[in-house]
């Protein structure tokens, strides 16, 4: 299997890193990003039910909701593209509930290039550098927070790659050392 995919919270640079290793894999990209939704509409995601969600109860409750939908999207992007690198989104792969982590460990189960990017081994130094790097200054519990202390894809990662303070080229080539092409 020539698939790279690439997990973690936002802010560590998948984007970054995927299109450069797909270039020097010269492999297509594919973002879960642009196909998420469209995968979740095919199981009965609702909009309107989610900005209900986000107005009473707040982006946890819309991540939460999200959450229901995120091990489909992963078996749905995996039959659908093969050979290519892909860019799971920072919180596709974080989750609460078992059988969720079931499903995506299933999922990923026979790729063995399943690298989590994360600034640092210590949870708390890689969510400063996030903030640090989004600009963003936190004000009680945040999103952020929620992906980088969720366990799920420190546990669905066969790789890890530390990026803090390595340039994207070097995070790229640490990443191809890393894995099986």
């Amino acid at each position: 299997m020539n698939e790279v995919i690439l997990i973690g919270p936002v802010g560590v640079g998948k984007t970054t890193t995927a299109k450069l290793l797909s270039k020097a894999l010269n492999l297509p990209l594919v973002s879960m990003d642009d196909l998420r939704l469209s995968y979740y509409k095919e199981i009965g995601y609702n909009d309107e039910h989610m900005l209900e969600l986000k107005k009473i109860n707040g982006q946890k409750a819309v991540e939460q909701y999200w959450s229901i939908f995120d091990p489909h999207s992963i078996e749905r992007i995996l039959a659908d593209h093969q050979n290519c690198v892909f860019d799971f989104g920072g919180g596709t792969t974080v989750c609460e509930y078992e059988y969720n982590f079931e499903r995506m460990e299933s999922a990923l189960k026979p790729y063995p290039n399943v690298v989590l990017l994360i600034p640092s081994e210590d949870k708390k130094e890689s969510l400063e550098t996030i903030y640090e790097r989004k600009n963003v200054k936190p004000d009680g519990f945040t999103m952020l927070e929620y992906f980088v202390y969720n366990d799920a894809h420190y546990r669905l990662a066969k790789h890890v790659v530390l990026v803090k303070d390595k340039s994207p080229e070097q995070v790229c080539d640490e990443v191809l050392a890393l894995t099986q092409h």
